[in-house]
């Protein structure tokens, strides 16, 4: 037997040797439970070493072509139907069973809030969609400490599984910072969860039946959305001014809706950056208890802000138990560090610590206890002070070159504190046509009608100036307001 070699080729040889083994076996020159040449004759018939041949070998028995025998050699294994699959190519039909899967009305799916968002890890690109502080300012070192520490002093504790509710030292910790803000809770009302996205979705879970209604604020945060539609609940949207949601129209709703709950995201708004008044903030709890509605409080970055006091939480209002307060730590601290946790008190907290249970059993022991010490090393305070001090600086630099380079009739407003401005775009302007013209070059933003309960081209735009410096936010809003400007005089 002659092996086709290419020997121009840029492909190391044990690879191209293995290839053609393959081809072999594939065709059928080689059927199952036959014997390979051995690497000594492979190797003398192709002028390669044997650790070549060995090489190629091994690849094939990864790859599940072949089996080798200490004592008789490498043996041919049964083909299955992977292994004979043409490379490249794929099915061509779904089957029914995900034909029927019906998405629903306004869903967006996964490609479309992919392409909306416009992500992209380019060199150069500016990344005015992403709700994240600048990755070069996280605390890697500090917490890279608390992570040798654990491992060093709690051994394999910190490698075996944690309870489904959470690392104990972790939750005593956050009761106390809840309890500065003024929100009653013990170690034992503190849930620990994947971060506060799942935080939303075991609740959801939990309170949430098909056909439900829930009540939003309109513009809200995506994810959320996502989750109570998935879940195929019927929501409904509340607007927001400059006081947060209104109270008002919520109270009209209350009357007529009958909802299963309320959720929303009190402090820095995503999308709005708008805080609500303490004022709403008693109003929406006395709401809640005169009708009996649980209210999720998303406080998701509370930490991060520019020296105006902000009011407490919503929670630390109620004395009833109709508030659940949900915090996590990717935006406050790091993305990866897939951290939340909810406050929940009797039924609500045991069937939430099942459905932990079922989801993934626990969040990861090591990183609970590394952030434990990193929370109580004294680090944390200096951090969230540095990131809000670096935030506010690109916030006016952003807030300088809208006023320079967007053209007349756009609109915006500056939080207290966040990551993000949210814009009102010009009449005639579209979000949508703005977004693919502005990746061509590079830049991307969150569009408006990714936060509305009903998907359309929403006049809005999301512009993130925490992860990038202000040389980029200056060239980024100049491409943005060029494009407008272009698009405005082609009257599109």
């Amino acid at each position: 037997m002659v092996l086709k070699l290419r020997r121009d080729s840029e492909s190391p040889m044990y690879l191209q040797i293995k290839e053609a083994l393959r081809s072999e076996i594939v065709s059928g020159t080689f059927p199952h439970g036959t014997f390979l040449p051995s690497s000594r004759q492979l190797s003398q018939e192709l002028g390669v070493s044997r650790i070549t041949v060995t090489n190629a070998f091994a690849e094939l028995e990864a790859d599940g072509f072949v089996q080798g025998d200490p004592r008789r050699g490498v043996f041919v294994l049964p083909l299955w139907e992977k292994a004979m699959t043409t490379p490249g190519k794929s099915v061509e039909l779904a089957p029914a069973w995900q034909q029927s899967l019906d998405k629903g009305p306004g869903w967006l799916s996964e490609k479309t809030r992919l392409d909306l968002l416009g992500q992209t890890r380019k060199n150069g690109a500016i990344p005015f969609n992403a709700l994240r502080h600048d990755l070069h300012f996280l605390p890697a070192n500090e917490f890279r400490n608390s992570l040798n520490n654990v491992l060093r002093e709690d051994g394999g504790l910190a490698l075996d599984y944690e309870v489904n509710e959470g690392y104990l030292p972790l939750r005593r910790t956050l009761a106390q910072y809840l309890r500065r803000l003024g929100i009653l809770a013990d170690a034992e009302d503190v849930v620990i969860t994947s971060g506060g996205q799942q935080a939303i979705d075991l609740l959801c879970q939990a309170l949430v039946h098909p056909g439900d209604t829930v009540i939003m604020e309109n513009p809200t945060y995506t994810n959320a959305l996502t989750v109570f539609k998935t879940r195929q609940a019927r929501v409904v949207g509340v607007p927001v001014d400059t006081e947060g949601m209104n109270i008002d129209m919520l109270r009209g709703l209350l009357e007529k809706e009958s909802p299963r709950l309320i959720y929303t995201v009190p402090t820095f708004h995503n999308p709005t950056g708008v805080i609500m008044s303490a004022t709403r903030r008693r109003e929406l709890v006395t709401l809640a208890h005169k009708y009996g509605v649980p209210v999720i409080e998303d406080d998701y970055m509370r930490e991060i802000r520019f020296g105006s006091p902000i009011p407490p939480p919503i929670a630390s209002f109620d004395r009833h138990g109709n508030v659940i307060h949900i915090g996590t730590f990717s935006k406050s601290l790091m993305p990866a560090l897939r951290l939340g946790y909810v406050v929940a008190h009797g039924a609500l907290r045991e069937r939430l610590i099942t459905l932990k249970r079922t989801a993934d059993i626990s969040s990861s022991s090591l990183i609970q206890r590394a952030l434990n010490r990193y929370l109580t090393c004294g680090e944390v305070q200096k951090h969230w002070k540095r990131v809000s001090r670096l935030c506010r600086r690109r916030q006016m630099a952003m807030v300088a070159a809208l006023e320079q380079h967007f053209p007349e009739g756009a609109q915006w407003s500056v939080a207290e504190g966040g990551f993000a401005i949210w814009v009102s775009l010009p009449q005639g302007v579209s979000a949508r046509r703005l977004l693919h013209e502005s990746l061509k070059h590079n830049v991307s933003f969150a569009p408006g009608e990714l936060f509305f309960i009903e998907p359309a081209d929403q006049p809005f735009m999301r512009l993130g100036f925490a992860p990038v410096n202000e040389e980029q936010i200056e060239r980024g809003i100049k491409v943005l307001g060029d494009l407008m400007r272009q698009q405005a005089k082609r009257g599109n």
